[in-house]
């Protein structure tokens, strides 16, 4: 029943840094390119989750939260 609980745990964590992941990313390159006036703004979120920074975020945020789970008593 831990490694139930301790996985859900770091599958909630690894869709929460997904989610911050992609949005800190929308925020730096619109900063970085400046769309020009009247222009509409795309994201290609495939390109954003092959990066390898990605991974590391989302297996990282994995990690910490299946541990913290796992090591709370109870």
């Amino acid at each position: 029943m831990a490694y139930l609980k301790s996985g859900l745990a770091g599958i909630f964590a690894m869709i929460i840094a997904t989610i911050g992941y992609v949005m800190v990313s929308m925020v730096i390159m619109l900063r970085k390119y400046v769309p020009p006036p009247g222009a509409h703004v795309g994201f290609d979120l495939r390109s954003l989750i092959a990066r390898p920074s990605y991974w590391l975020v989302a297996l990282a945020a994995f990690g910490l939260g299946f541990y913290l789970e796992f090591r709370r008593p109870g």
